[in-house]
């Protein structure tokens, strides 16, 4: 019965197979996709390989899997058993339909398919069968934002840091380079980067594609505003550029650095001189200073500024921008850029310890910065500008200026906004309710940007304590990155290493009502345009969605809906506390979209559902319940711990249709409803661990979750073995700790992805954990040898991950412990000499009634785990008095033995949170 036709159907992720033979079942087919995989497809694709520290274009070799025969549509009126599709063609033929792992891209070539023999109940192994490749799906292109605040000044050597990720990583790299060019318009400089690199430039760790442009090294760069390009070359598919028309005009440079498209350029000023954007200081002093505006308050150097009599200093922010106003400086021309009289590019105003408002003096009509923004900034002399430089709002007025800089300061927010323009930048301020006004919904700045631009940007701050939000109004927020909030944040593109503030903490009373979700708080990152990133975000003590749906309109994308594209989540810990009804996310639900080419990766989604690329809109008329239907296509999802991994499709007995056809409650069936079934297959998923410990149903499950996954039943949830679960399914206090145990079924699950490291910044080494954390590290000693901290003693083992799906844990005959898992010295500290006043736990490792095989006498294996404070000293076997007994379920006695050479018992050093035991 040989495989006579072979095809890739147009949507690129359905294999169709004629073979000579007769209609069976889905016992007919045994495709082992997670085992030894029956139906392999090999292509090539065209796309970039590293050579000489660059990439350059290559081919890469795929090999996908057959994973399931495609069943039929459920019937309006059901039942809701499977029906195999598979259609009797004639002459002893039938076809039937194959789900591949991932997707066929249209330019994918060279296609051919092998079977091993079983695939088909009587079918032969074959193999170099020719598949006619029909796929019309587009392969994927990179993701990229930039992750830096744009219009900054530099005087030489500078960094720029863009985040990529992509669809076909390989190892944890995202794509095989980066080029990166800077340009004043004439002249060009190249630097290219093909790893992943520290972004040291906000201190939080975030791994990213960087590289340091010198514009001083051979031909020099003209003082100005420079425009800088990437070009991303992913291992699979074709170069992704900010510069798309292939120009690098440097025409539009005063706005191209806050445009909201992923295709656009980094901006920032270049003064080598130190006299374009540099050399005019105020120092306000809000106490002796006067309202009367001078040019001699504004000064080359903020020490001279500092020396100007208290009494000739300006008293407020206005009165500092009107003495700036007085100097009537002209900004020369430059770059591409036209010149700028009463220019304040760049100006300084520094404040004093002290209490200050934005003032009420007037300035000149005229005055404007169109490059630099006006920084305006906490006393860098002082021991903690951030809560003693105190900004209050008072009454907003025009600045006549149109961006500006906030640093090292605290900003007391009341009733009214601090300031308008249309670009604000925020770095290292920290944000609260002024006092008696802390209910007050006013948000500090009403950003009003121009079409097609972002209005905020906001690096290392804390919002808190206050009534008001950053997402009120047209305000859209360009960056978010290392800060913290007890607040939404509303529209924003680029969400990276942030963390929301649990209610106890934050310690405000006052409820505070989210428009969409309720609860409070309800941090929504989210974005009305494509190419949104939220990254490595601790979302933890979360009471409502953590991300909305902002479609881009169906015209505007080019596809038959409202199109959610390019969306990535990953590396984020979410934890729900409460009881708020709504899931994590919802994409598709009640909505009518097109998601496509999204990234859902290495995420920990802990104590509610998450609603994935559902086929769910509502019908709003009898037509509409036989028409309307969602497309996903093209997304990866991989590496994440779901507690329920619900996805609508026709199967779902829809409440409304039902009610339009008007023909009883088992009439909700939709079987038009097929176009996001590559969700429903789980194409493009890998290494997914769906827990199942919410919902109570197995309704709505995946048909397949994808390689290297797992899940469980509502009957039979798996226990994911955190370290300490908080969430609505454990204790609901909110701010657990995720990192899973050895023995976690999200351990060693991972082969591949866009990140080198977890939340906390800890190296991935293959095989990786699922979800945001790396698995517990551990490390093996003998119980005579003392865990000290800073000390490296020699008879530590390397830290190990244990692979609690092998059954082998040793080798018979060894005189060492054979744990499987890559070994790696470890980090942080293993204990200290003080002695414990308490333990959380202690938990020994001891042969059952099933003997684990020793070579000596020993009538125990005594590995010890112990957890206790930092402080603490690691105990030994004797000295516990209470002990939790289990054992090892996986150890094979025939198969491999845990060998010991002498009878000492071992201790098991557990490592928790960078290696500091807790």
């Amino acid at each position: 019965m040989p495989i006579i036709a072979a095809l890739i159907e147009a949507n690129g992720w359905v294999l169709r197979l004629d073979v000579t033979g007769s209609l069976g079942d889905f016992a007919s087919y045994t495709l082992d996709p997670d085992g030894t995989p029956r139906l392999t497809l090999a292509s090539s694709h065209p796309g970039f390989i590293k050579s000489g520290g660059q990439a350059v274009a290559g081919t890469i070799a795929r090999s996908l899997v057959g994973t399931k025969p495609l069943r039929r549509p459920i019937p309006a009126v059901g039942p809701i058993t499977p029906v195999i599709d598979e259609t009797d063609l004639g002459g002893g033929v039938i076809r039937v339909r194959i789900a591949l792992s991932e997707h066929v891209y249209a330019t994918d070539t060279d296609v051919t398919l092998a079977v091993l023999a079983g695939w088909r109940a009587g079918e032969s192994a074959a193999t170099g069968i020719r598949v006619t490749n029909a796929s019309t799906t587009v392969a994927p292109i990179p993701i990229m934002r930039w992750v830096l605040l744009p219009y900054g000044v530099t005087t030489g050597p500078f960094t720029v840091a863009l985040f990529v990720a992509s669809h076909h990583p390989v190892g944890f790299e995202p794509v095989a380079g980066v080029k990166f060019t800077a340009t004043d318009g004439t002249t060009t400089k190249t630097v290219w980067t093909t790893q992943l690199s520290t972004d040291a430039s906000y201190g939080d760790g975030l791994r990213c594609y960087t590289a340091t442009i010198d514009p001083a090294t051979a031909t020099a760069l003209t003082a100005g505003l420079l425009r800088i390009d990437a070009e991303v070359h992913p291992w699979l598919g074709v170069v992704r550029t900010t510069d798309p028309a292939g120009t690098r005009s440097v025409a539009t440079l005063r706005s191209d650095g806050a445009s909201v498209a992923a295709e656009a350029p980094f901006v920032i000023g270049h003064d080598p001189a130190g006299t374009r954007y540099n050399g005019h200081f105020a120092f306000v002093d809000s106490i002796n200073g006067t309202t009367t505006a001078a040019a001699a308050m504004v000064q080359p150097s903020l020490a001279a500024a500092r020396a100007v009599a208290p009494a000739a200093r300006p008293r407020t922010i206005t009165t500092a921008l009107a003495a700036m106003a007085l100097v009537n400086r002209t900004l020369p021309a430059a770059n591409g850029q036209a010149a700028q009289v009463r220019s304040a590019d760049g100006f300084q105003i520094v404040l004093a310890a002290g209490i200050h408002t934005t003032g009420t003096t007037g300035i000149i009509t005229g005055l404007g910065n169109p490059e630099i923004p006006v920084r305006i900034s906490g006393d860098p002399a002082d021991s903690n500008p951030r809560a003693r430089c105190i900004v209050q709002t008072s009454g907003q007025i025009t600045l006549r200026v149109s961006r500006s800089h906030w640093s090292r300061l605290r900003i007391e927010i009341g009733s009214t906004v601090l300031c308008s323009m249309p670009l604000i930048f925020v770095d290292d301020c920290e944000f609260v309710g002024k006092a008696g006004q802390e209910a007050n919904s006013a948000s500090p700045f009403s950003a009003a940007p121009a079409a097609g631009q972002w209005g905020i940007g906001m690096v290392r701050s804390r919002y808190w304590r206050t009534g008001s939000s950053l997402s009120a109004g047209s305000t859209r927020l360009g960056l978010l990155r290392a800060c913290e909030t007890a607040r939404p944040v509303g529209t924003v593109l680029v969400a990276v290493k942030n963390r929301v503030i649990p209610p106890l903490e934050d310690g405000f009373t006052t409820p505070w009502t989210n428009p969409n979700f309720g609860a409070w708080p309800a941090p929504t990152f989210a974005g009305q345009v494509e190419d949104i990133i939220i990254a490595f975000n601790d979302l933890r003590s979360s009471r409502g969605r953590i991300c909305n749906e902002y479609l881009l309109p169906a015209a505007l994308a080019g596809t038959p809906n409202p199109s959610l594209r390019r969306m990535t989540l990953l590396g984020n810990v979410v934890e729900r506390i409460g009881t708020h009804p709504e899931p994590l996310y919802g994409f598709g639900e009640d909505s009518s979209a097109t998601m496509s080419y999204n990234i859902i990766e290495a995420n920990s989604f802990i104590g509610e559902r998450s609603n994935t690329f559902y086929s769910d809109p509502l019908p709003a008329t009898l037509g509409e319940a036989g028409t309307l239907a969602n497309q996903a296509f093209c997304n990866r999802i991989a590496g994440n711990v779901f507690d329920w991994l619900p996805t609508k499709h026709d199967q779902f007995n829809d409440p409304t249709t039902a009610a339009l056809r008007g023909g009883g409650s088992a009439t909700g069936y939709r079987p038009h409803m097929t176009e996001a079934w590559s969700m429903l297959y789980g194409v493009g998923h890998e290494a997914n661990v769906d827990l199942r410990r919410v919902g109570g149903t197995d309704d709505w499950r995946l048909e397949y979750h994808g390689r290297y996954s797992v899940s469980g039943a509502a009957a039979a949830p798996l226990d994911p073995h955190y370290s300490d679960d908080r969430s609505a399914m454990g204790s609901g206090s909110g701010g657990g700790n995720y990192r899973p145990l050895a023995i976690s079924p999200v351990a060693a699950r991972a082969v591949r992805g866009n990140g080198d490291t977890d939340a906390d910044g800890q190296t991935r080494r293959v095989p990786f954990a699922a979800g945001a954390f790396q698995t517990v590290a551990v490390a093996l000693v003998p119980s005579g040898a003392r865990c000290a901290s800073r000390v490296a003693p020699a008879a530590l083992i390397p830290a190990t991950v244990l692979l609690p799906e092998t059954p082998r844990h040793g080798v018979s005959g060894s005189a060492m412990l054979g744990w499987s898992g890559p070994l790696a010295p470890t980090s942080g500290r293993f204990g200290h000499t003080v002695a414990a006043p308490s333990l959380s736990t202690f938990v020994l490792l001891a042969p059952d009634t099933a003997a684990l095989p020793h070579r000596a006498a020993a009538s125990q294996l005594g590995l010890a785990i112990a957890l206790a404070p930092a402080t603490a000293s690691l105990l030994f076997v004797g000295t516990a008095t209470a002990l939790i007994q289990t054992r090892l379920a996986t150890i094979d006695p025939d198969a491999g033995r845990m060998a010991l050479s002498a009878a000492a018992p071992l201790l098991l050093a557990v490592a928790l949170d960078g290696g500091v035991l807790v």
